[in-house]
C-alpha cells in the first residue's frame, strides 16, 4: 500500500502528525510518503518511517530568488508527480480538511481520502469527525484517520531526527555545560496571544539562577519583529540577553529549523509558551513548562514527556507569574528525575 500524508500547516501540526507516519509504517509495512512545505520540511528530515518528501513553496515564503510564476510552475510539475507516483490511500493531515490540501489529495489519484472535519465532501471517501470534547489532543484525532485502515493502536512518541554533528558543535561552540542543569527559555510564540512579555522571562532567568547551578539556554524564532513574511523576535532576545549579561545565560541564534533541533537537544528541559517550539522540545524529550494563553491545552499539552501546564482563567498568558513559573519549574525538576544529584552523578 502506497499513503500519501499531506502536511500543509506549521511546524507543530507537522511534527503531531509523526506517530500516525510511523503507525502506518510499522502496522501496515506501508510506503509513507509525504507533502510538506518548504517551511516546514525540516521537520521530517531524517525520519525512518517516511520513504520520499515531497516540498513545495507557498508564494508568501519565496524569497526574492523565485518569482511566483516560478513557484506556479514548480507546483504544477509537482502535481503531475504525485499523480503519476499512483497513491492508494491520501491522508490530510490537518485538524479540519480545507481546500487546498483536498486539491492536493484529489488529484494524486488516491482511492481512499481520508480527512478530519464537520463538512462532507464528494471526493472524501472517509470523514472522520472531530471530537466535541476540549480533552482530546490532536495526536489522538490524527490517529482516529488510521481507522478505515484498521490500525487501532495507541498513538506513540512524536518524532523529530536532529542532527547529531550539529548539536555537538553547537555543544562546543557556546560551552553549553554537560555537567549542571540546562534550562532552555524559549521565547517566541506565533499567535500575540501566547507571548509572554520579555520582563517576565528576564526575572525568571534572575530567579532560576539564585535558586539552581544551572546554565540558561535563550532561544528565539530568529528575525526582525516587522518581518511581514516570517516576524522574529530578535529584538526581544536582544533586550533580554542585554539585562541578563551577568547570567550564566546563552543566547544561540537558530536561522533554520535544524539549528533550534539542535540547540534545543542540549538542555535538559524548556520553558515555552505554547506554539511549534514547544512541540519541538516534546518531540526531543525534553520536559516542559508550558505557558498557555487562548489555545486549548487539551489539544496542544506537550505529549508524552512529563510537563506542567500553566493557564490562568483570563486566557492571558501575561498574567501568569513568574512565581507560578519557577514553582512549576521546580516540580518539573523533582518529576522528570532531573534532581542536580543525579544529573551530576550521569554526567560524571
Amino acid at each position: 500500500m502506497k499513503v500519501l500524508v499531506i502536511c500543509r500547516d506549521n511546524i507543530g501540526d507537522t511534527i503531531l502528525t509523526t506517530p500516525l507516519m510511523s503507525a502506518l509504517s510499522e502496522t501496515l509495512h506501508c510506503q509513507v510518503d509525504v507533502l510538506v512545505n518548504s517551511y516546514n520540511a525540516e521537520v521530517l528530515k531524517g525520519n525512518p518511517h517516511i520513504s520520499k518528501t515531497y516540498s513545495y513553496t507557498k508564494t508568501h515564503h519565496r524569497n526574492s530568488k523565485f518569482s511566483v510564476i516560478r513557484i506556479i510552475l514548480s507546483r504544477i510539475k509537482l502535481l503531475f508527480e504525485i499523480k503519476k507516483a499512483g497513491y492508494d490511500v491520501a491522508i490530510i493531515g490537518k485538524g479540519t480538511w480545507d481546500k487546498r490540501a483536498l486539491h492536493w489529495a484529489a488529484f494524486s489519484k488516491a482511492k481512499r481520502i481520508i480527512a478530519l472535519g464537520k463538512r462532507t465532501h464528494p471526493k472524501i471517501t472517509d470523514l472522520i469527525p472531530q471530537s466535541p470534547s476540549p480533552y482530546v489532543h490532536f495526536v489522538d484525532l490524527f490517529h482516529h484517520m488510521l481507522e478505515p485502515l484498521d490500525i487501532s493502536s495507541r498513538p506513540g512518541r512524536l518524532e523529530l531526527y536532529a542532527d547529531a554533528a550539529l548539536i555537538a558543535m553547537y555543544r562546543q561552540r557556546y560551552g553549553v555545560s554537560s555537567e549542571r542543569v540546562v534550562i532552555a527559555l524559549q521565547i517566541s510564540s506565533r499567535k500575540v496571544t501566547q507571548r509572554w512579555p520579555a520582563e517576565s522571562f528576564i526575572q525568571l532567568a534572575v530567579r532560576i539562577a539564585k535558586a539552581i547551578p544551572c546554565q540558561l539556554l535563550l532561544l528565539w524564532s530568529p528575525g526582525h519583529s516587522d518581518n511581514p513574511r516570517h516576524p522574529g523576535d530578535d529584538e526581544k532576545a536582544h533586550h533580554i540577553a542585554e539585562a541578563c549579561k551577568d547570567l550564566p545565560i546563552i543566547p544561540i541564534p537558530t536561522v533554520t529549523l535544524s539549528e533550534l533541533f539542535a540547540a534545543m537537544s542540549l538542555c535538559d528541559l524548556l520553558v515555552s509558551s505554547d506554539g511549534g517550539a514547544m512541540h519541538v522540545g516534546a518531540a526531543l524529550g525534553k520536559p516542559t513548562v508550558a505557558l498557555f494563553g487562548d489555545s486549548d491545552p487539551g489539544h496542544w499539552a506537550p505529549w508524552h514527556v512529563p510537563h506542567k501546564i500553566l493557564q490562568n482563567n483570563d486566557q492571558d498568558v501575561r498574567s501568569i507569574s513568574v512565581d507560578t513559573v519557577f514553582i512549576a519549574l521546580e516540580n518539573l525538576l523533582e518529576q522528570s528525575s532531573i534532581s542536580l544529584k543525579q544529573i551530576s552523578l550521569d554526567r560524571g
